[in-house]
């Protein structure tokens, strides 16, 4: 199982039958517009490629990994404001799931292997159809572009939108069709969570701490279990495991709410490593290729972000004070 956040990958080429409760089904194949999928013009475009696109094409693909998007929200959590933190995951986990759903049905190749940049990172076996740096891109891409009124944000919100989409193409790991469909379903999840964010927090809100998340994580484990795709399940995992944690922080969530100066970098630092340590301890659940092992993965990193970080966060500040009043009494005692 190939998972997003640290790039491990056991996933062989000949993928098994997939679980399909709901008898969805799965579509083989090359595709269905052909004009927008031809091997032969993805070859032909890897020929015209030059040093200096490639390097800015490649720096796309990683800023546009899955892994970077949890590591954004990661020091969000850590280093930001959390409301903002809890509005970027109700756009990023939804478009991974989504993604990895429709990736798994229909289970187009990518352009062959003459086609692709040598260092384009691509799991075995893994699908083209459609694009998750499109989708997760445009997603978040527009949600900057529309939800923040500085214009630096909402260009840099743009340039996302565009340039690591257009990367994929120009590596040669997906076809324009493939980007297409990514970017269709990106303004799709933004849309829809554009119309249920409200209701979820009034929904959130009036609802008792405790219940209310166990109750979320209860329902995204059952629908990651139903779909059968461990890939879909590990973003529901996380997002069950985010509601957990948040009702487990209690008070300490307000700890890492607006801070400044040098305690926002420190914490910042904080959460890439609680991500990191979290994203190396799961390593051997992520290797069993089930759904039920990709939502415990998934729980325990988004426990990890919003429980663990407020945590270390609130042990760093009581240890800070601590040294503060040490401090404080060697300057009395001095002046005695």
């Amino acid at each position: 199982m190939h998972l997003p956040l640290l790039h491990i990958s056991s996933r062989q080429p000949e993928q098994p039958p997939l679980d399909d409760p709901f008898g969805i089904g799965q579509f083989e194949g090359t595709d269905f517009i052909p004009w927008l999928a031809d091997p032969v013009t993805a070859i032909r475009r890897a020929e015209k490629r030059t040093p200096l696109l490639d390097a800015g094409a490649l720096f796309c693909a990683a800023l546009g990994s899955e892994f970077s998007y949890f590591a954004l929200m990661g020091m969000m959590f850590s280093a930001h404001d959390r409301k903002q933190a809890n509005t970027l995951s109700a756009v990023i986990l939804p478009s991974v799931f989504i993604n990895q759903l429709v990736k798994a049905r229909f289970r187009f190749p990518r352009p062959p292997q003459a086609a692709r940049h040598d260092l384009a990172f691509v799991a075995p076996g893994d699908f083209t159809f459609p694009s998750g740096h499109a989708q997760n891109a445009v997603a978040l891409g527009l949600f900057l572009a529309l939800r923040t009124p500085n214009t630096w944000l909402q260009a840099t919100g743009l340039a996302v939108a565009t340039s690591i989409p257009l990367s994929r193409v120009y590596l040669g790991v997906h076809y324009p069709r493939d980007i297409l469909a990514g970017a269709l379903l990106g303004i799709g999840t933004l849309a829809g969570v554009k119309v249920y964010e409200q209701r979820f927090q009034h929904w959130w809100d009036n609802s008792p701490r405790g219940p209310r998340s166990a109750t979320l994580a209860l329902a995204l484990s059952i629908l990651g279990v139903v779909t059968g795709t461990p890939l879909a399940a590990f973003p529901l995992g996380v997002a069950g495991g985010m509601a957990v944690g948040h009702d487990m922080s209690g008070e300490k969530r307000f700890v890492i709410d607006s801070p400044s100066g040098k305690r926002r970098i420190i914490q910042g630092a904080t959460g890439l490593v609680v991500t990191f340590g979290v994203g190396f301890s799961i390593r051997p659940l992520v290797k069993r290729d089930s759904a039920v092992a990709a939502l415990l993965a998934g729980a325990l990193v988004g426990v990890g972000q919003t429980y663990g970080i407020p945590l270390l966060n609130d042990f760093a500040k009581r240890f800070a004070i601590l040294r503060q009043r040490r401090k404080n009494r060697r300057r009395r005692r001095i002046r005695r």
